[in-house]
C-alpha cells in the first residue's frame, strides 16, 4: 500500500465521518432540539443502567473526568438526568436518566435511526462496525505501546 493510499484512506474516512455526524446531527436537531452529543450520552448512561458514574461518561465518550461531570451537570439541569451520591464512594456520584431523559432517549435512538437508513443506506453495516471496531481495537493496543 502507497502513501498516497494510505492519505486517501484517512482521508476519506475523517471526511466520511465528519459528513455523517453534521447530516444526522442537522436531522436530529431538527426533530428533537437534541444534538448527538446528548443522545450519546443518553446511551452511555442507559447502557449502565440502573445506575452510570460520571467516570463510564468520561471512558465511553472519550472525554475527561472534568468534562463529563460537566456534561451530566447540564443533563441534570435540563431534567434528562438525576445524580446521587456514591452508597460506597464519596468521590463518586451515581447517574440515572430521568424519564424524560429515558424518552428523550428512545425518541433520538428512532430518529438517528430513521437518518441513518436514509444517509447509509443499504451498506452492510455489520460488516462496517467490525471493520471500523477492530481499527479502534488497535488504536488502543498501540496506545497502550505507547503508555509504556
Amino acid at each position: 500500500m502507497t502513501v498516497t493510499d494510505r492519505m486517501d484512506f484517512f482521508d476519506a474516512l475523517v471526511r466520511y465521518e465528519t459528513d455523517l455526524w453534521n447530516a444526522a446531527e442537522r436531522e436530529l436537531q431538527s426533530e428533537t432540539h437534541m444534538g448527538l452529543g446528548t443522545l450519546q450520552a443518553l446511551r452511555v448512561i442507559a447502557s449502565h443502567a440502573p445506575v452510570a458514574r460520571v467516570n463510564e461518561v468520561s471512558r465511553d465518550l472519550g472525554i475527561t473526568i472534568g468534562a463529563a461531570s460537566k456534561f451530566v451537570d447540564r443533563l441534570e439541569r435540563d431534567g434528562l438526568a438525576a445524580r446521587a451520591p456514591h452508597p460506597d464512594d464519596r468521590r463518586s456520584s451515581l447517574v440515572t436518566l430521568t424519564q424524560t431523559g429515558e424518552r428523550a432517549r428512545r425518541e433520538g435512538e428512532g430518529v438517528l435511526v430513521r437518518s441513518l437508513e436514509r444517509l447509509v443506506g443499504d451498506v452492510d453495516l455489520t460488516a462496517a462496525t467490525t471493520l471500523l471496531t477492530r481499527l479502534q481495537a488497535r488504536l488502543g493496543t498501540l496506545a497502550e505501546g505507547d503508555a509504556s
